[in-house]
């Protein structure tokens, strides 16, 4: 092996990579879980403008929840198909022994 070699641990890549989807897919179950928060502020005068503030960053932050979520998970995908090419461009530039 030379210092340009790559070695992937693949058993423990594949493992890493369902891990990852799966992490992706728990982030957005709880996200799911998390609806539009109630209003313990009040109804008042100052409980409206916080309401006012409040809701534009509580979208954003659910979208931004939502998003992570699906890129943790691609990420998982996206090991897997890493793994896999580099699985197969080894077996196809190292013929079984045996074969002419």
């Amino acid at each position: 092996m030379t210092d340009d070699d790559i070695e992937i641990e693949f058993d423990a890549t594949w493992q890493g990579a369902r891990l990852l989807s799966a992490a992706g897919r728990e982030l957005a179950a709880q996200r799911d879980g998390v609806g539009e928060a109630a209003s313990p502020w009040g109804a008042d005068e100052a409980g409206r403008m916080f309401e006012r503030r409040y809701r534009p960053v509580e979208a954003q932050v659910l979208t931004a929840w939502e998003q992570l979520a699906a890129y943790v998970e691609s990420l998982g995908a996206a090991a897997a198909r890493a793994a896999q090419n580099n699985l197969d461009a080894d077996v196809a530039a190292h013929p079984r022994q045996g074969q002419a």
